[in-house]
């Protein structure tokens, strides 16, 4: 029996072109698009998908959403636990870290799974090796992001690294089609973004910086202060404070920072 096929949906370019290419008939088309909502993504990431899931559908391919149970940043039930890679100050000894990173698993993972084991039931098939494939949306310059499943009953793939597909390959393929390039796909306070992002999130303003100040006051307030201080921000300050953009003295320029693309998540 032929296995399920999924594709991880993530709303970013990565995945985005291989919706695209799927739905144009230029790759094989997976079972179901199934994107994992974290509750926490750009507004701008969500508007692409409200206007582009009708578009999928009219191309014949499945969108699925799942969630999961528990999407805090900051879990009271489990003492104040962080979910998200939230850079430390040690509270005594003044030493620097990274908290674990906990957010992909319960906020993507998780929920993914068991949707895939609900639409495995329903279909009368047991959790076999070999059941599923899961199809990932990292490229041809991320081949160190290629992981091995850690369950039996699915395997990886990874169209975009088999068609020899990097990120420049990806948009040019997009412009080619007459297709939008999507926004990068992130939740709004991820400590992985670059420089260069958080100065774009404050210049756009609007709620997603302001989930990311709110998010950012409470894994201080929220986590026990002799464990440590804790930032989203690399520069281990608060956010109001790390990121300054010219318009902040009411003048505007270019940025020359470089935004990081390779992505932590399911892009």
């Amino acid at each position: 029996m032929e296995p399920l096929k999924i594709l991880s949906m993530g709303w970013g370019k990565n995945t985005w072109t291989l919706a695209a290419m799927m739905a144009l008939g230029k790759y094989p088309r997976a079972d179901f698009l199934v994107f994992a909502d974290t509750h926490h993504e750009g507004q701008r990431t969500y508007e692409f998908a409200r206007q582009w899931t009708p578009w999928l559908g009219e191309h014949g391919l499945t969108v699925v959403t799942v969630e999961g149970k528990r999407t805090d940043v900051v879990r009271e039930d489990w003492h104040n636990s962080v979910q998200i890679p939230a850079f430390i100050v040690d509270g005594k000894t003044g030493s620097e870290g990274q908290v674990r990173r906990q957010c992909t698993h319960d906020w993507k993972i998780t929920p993914l799974r068991h949707w895939i084991r609900e639409e495995l039931a329903h279909q009368g098939r047991k959790a076999t090796p070999g059941a599923v494939e899961c199809w990932l949306g990292i490229h041809w310059g991320e081949v160190q992001r290629m992981r091995t499943s850690d369950v039996a009953y699915i395997t990886h793939r990874y169209p975009l690294i088999d068609l020899r597909m990097n990120e420049r390959d990806c948009l040019s393929w997009l412009e080619a089609h007459n297709l939008p390039i999507p926004p990068k796909s992130a939740c709004t306070f991820c400590p992985f973004k670059s420089i260069a992002m958080w100065k774009d999130l404050k210049r756009q303003g609007g709620d997603d910086w302001q989930e990311a100040v709110k998010v950012d006051l409470a894994v201080r307030e929220k986590r026990l202060k002799q464990h440590g201080l804790l930032y989203i921000h690399p520069s281990r300050k608060p956010l109001t404070q790390a990121v300054a953009i010219p318009e902040d003295e009411g003048a505007y320029q270019v940025s020359m920072d470089i935004s990081c693309e390779g992505g932590y998540c399911m892009t």
